[in-house]
């Protein structure tokens, strides 16, 4: 099979192949030549995952105490196993490690007390793997080996250098990887492509590849767990390796408007350099590796140096170059110059400071200028420009099959079924907007989605799928009838109508509105709270006919039971309809007091954030309410009869 995977396509995208690979060698290379363990140490291992096992369904079935003393006999037989093991058996062990820290947390919640769980680091008596919390990786020290290695052999192209938009100028950009995919995963050498690279000659580029000796040293970081041990992550390996760093490495400083500034950098700034200079300094290839993706790429510069210095534009490089005075072609190359005005913005900012007013120095330029122009509008200018997106996405969901469409007050619907059809669902629509906001206490001055929403019907489950993978890149859960998308710049409900009414077409366009609406609330509402609150809203309002919300009733003891830790769904480490249904779940639990709920809308409404609003009405983060929810879930609420 590894010769197999021997023909994929060179480069960075032959990954796929070697990784899939990996997965199933993995287990049969840890008992190989890359890994330790001795043949009783896996059967222990293997013991100590029954263990676990075994006090995982003593959990699910509320014997409590039963399951306390078979997770202090696995951890009492981890601590031993770790403490003969060498690095390499140690790293096989985090699993185990990360199953006993959850099951700790879970225990805790039902007043048990357990034994303190020790970092696997600690419990080891291999001289090589160093003190606990060292970076020393099995006795490979990272700065003072495989640093030297990577700047002597990568240097050139990946240190001083991003060729292939694939840095190694600090540990943090190496462990990163390129756009592509990670190349180093700790503790596994054949899913490294880093390793599978070099060993196979393909890098260094030369094709003579690098000493036996420095490839053996270069496995044996990654097997045992590719650690750092130096005293910042960030800083460049040719320093680290002994050279200076050059001047364009310095540290990136991204400093927040006073209020004071006359110039936005996401209103002014954002656009001109999206629709300028993106072509040549966006995401591929960058021009002399100088890209404008973000924001903290434009402050670091490329090989050219820093483009900006804050408070003075003069002697700024960017500026320079759009004035056409500095070395090289003026910009933006080969297209008309900016207009005087536009420079003289671009000059007034960086003599303010250079400052930055977007959401995130690490989100794209340009959505950070959509997501500004999008606050910035009236009502009536974000709902003309979300109808031309609307019509985009559905030439892409749909090419070839235009929509019918139907308009109202508070939505733009766009379907596959018929203009009569369509226009009835738009009305209907309009009577559960009129439910949700009654529900969730909207102003009757505010519209309930400012920029109106829109809504794709879909009249055939494949429509609906390939809407969601040509539109969202992704699949769509086969349980799902609907979904919101939220963005500022788009909001919309995407509905797939029923055939033999198994569920409520009003019951699921209400949902999709709660759920936009609720997302469209202050800064930063999680996705979890607003999907939670649609479906709360959704089972308020459902008639008999709904089964849907009956099935989420119906599969959340399952749900809750195969939870990793009480607010993993939180976290997003859970598949999408399992997350939501817990999101449900716990939303239902908090609107069990409307008054600390309305409140906390109140809040988001005045443009509160959500992080900080939640904490300051429930005394505490969403994380610490989930375990006290999951210990005494709501039950499955009364629903409406169905209508005549």
């Amino acid at each position: 099979m590894l010769s197999i995977c021997r023909f994929a396509p060179r480069g960075w995208a032959g990954r796929a192949c070697r990784k899939m690979l990996a997965v199933g060698l993995v287990v049969l290379l840890a008992g190989a030549a890359l890994a330790a363990p001795t043949a009783a140490q896996r059967a222990e291992i293997g013991a100590i995952g029954t263990l676990m096992t075994k006090a995982g369904n003593l959990f699910k079935e509320n014997k409590f105490a039963e399951s306390a003393e078979v997770v202090k006999e696995a951890q009492s037989r981890l601590e031993k196993l770790a403490a003969e093991a060498d690095a390499v058996t140690i790293g096989q062990l985090a699993t185990i490690q990360k199953r006993l820290t959850n099951a700790h947390a879970l225990l805790e919640l039902e007043g048990l007390t357990l034994p303190e769980l020790k970092p696997l680091e600690g419990m080891t008596k291999d001289p090589a793997a160093g003190p606990a919390g060292a970076g020393d990786a099995g006795g490979i020290s990272f700065v003072k080996q495989v640093a030297p290695i990577l700047t002597a052999r990568c240097g050139g192209c990946h240190v001083r250098n991003a060729r292939g938009m694939f840095s190694m100028a600090s540990y943090e950009t190496l462990m990163a990887g390129p756009p592509a995919g990670k190349v180093v995963f700790p503790a596994n050498v054949p899913g490294s492509d880093l390793i599978v690279k070099i060993e196979d000659k393909e890098m260094p580029p030369n094709g003579s590849g690098i000493p036996a000796a420095e490839l053996e040293t270069l496995k044996a970081w990654v097997a045992a767990g590719a650690k750092f041990d130096g005293p910042d992550p960030k800083a460049r390996l040719d320093a680290l390796a002994g050279g200076a760093a050059p001047a364009a490495a310095m540290q990136v400083t991204v400093q927040k408007p006073t209020g004071k500034e006359t110039v936005s950098f996401a209103l002014d700034i954002a656009p001109v350099l999206a629709e300028s200079c993106t072509g040549c300094h966006g995401a591929t290839r960058p021009r002399e590796n100088f890209s404008l993706l973000t924001f903290e790429g434009l402050l670091r510069g490329g090989d050219l140096g820093e483009p900006i210095l804050p408070g003075k534009p003069a002697d700024s490089l960017l500026v320079k170059k759009l004035h056409g005075t500095a070395d090289g072609a003026r910009m933006p190359m080969n297209r008309p110059p900016l207009d005087s005005a536009v420079i003289a913005k671009i000059e007034k900012w960086i003599a303010e400071g250079a400052k930055f007013d977007g959401p995130d120095a690490k989100q794209s330029i340009v959505e950070i200028a959509a997501l500004a122009k999008a606050q910035s509008q009236t009502h009536e200018e974000l709902a003309a420009d979300r109808a031309m997106l609307a019509a985009a996405n559905w030439r892409l969901g749909m090419p070839g099959n235009a929509p019918s469409r139907a308009e109202s007050k508070n939505f733009l619907v766009l379907g596959s079924v018929g203009e009569n059809t369509l226009a009835d669902i738009a009305q209907r629509a309009e009577a559960q907007a009129a439910e949700v906001a009654k529900m969730l206490k909207s102003p009757e001055s505010d519209p309930l989605v400012k920029g109106r929403m829109t809504l794709f019907v879909f009249g055939e489950r494949y429509d609906y799928g390939e809407f969601g993978k040509m539109v969202e890149k992704r699949d769509l859960p086969n349980a799902w009838r609907g979904h919101h998308r939220y963005s500022i710049v788009d909001a919309y409900g995407a509905v797939l109508t029923p055939k033999a009414a198994p569920y409520s077409l009003d019951t699921l366009i209400a949902q999709q509105l709660a759920a936009v609406h609720v997302a469209s609330l202050g800064q930063g509402v999680p996705r979890w709270f607003a999907e939670g609150s649609g479906r709360v809203v959704a089972s308020r309002l459902a008639t008999g006919g709904d089964e849907r919300v009956a099935q989420w009733d119906n599969a959340l003891p399952q749900v809750l039971a195969g939870m990793s830790a009480p607010d993993a769904f939180l976290a997003g480490k859970m598949p999408p309809e399992e997350a939501d249904i817990a999101s449900y779940s716990f939303v239902k639990y908090l609107m069990a007091d409307p008054r600390k709920y309305n409140l906390l809308l109140e809040k988001l409404r005045g443009g509160g954030d959500f992080a900080a609003s939640f904490r300051e009405v429930w005394n505490g983060p969403p994380e610490q309410l989930a375990g006290a929810w999951i210990r005494k879930p709501p039950k499955a609420g009364p629903r409406r009869p169905a209508k005549g």
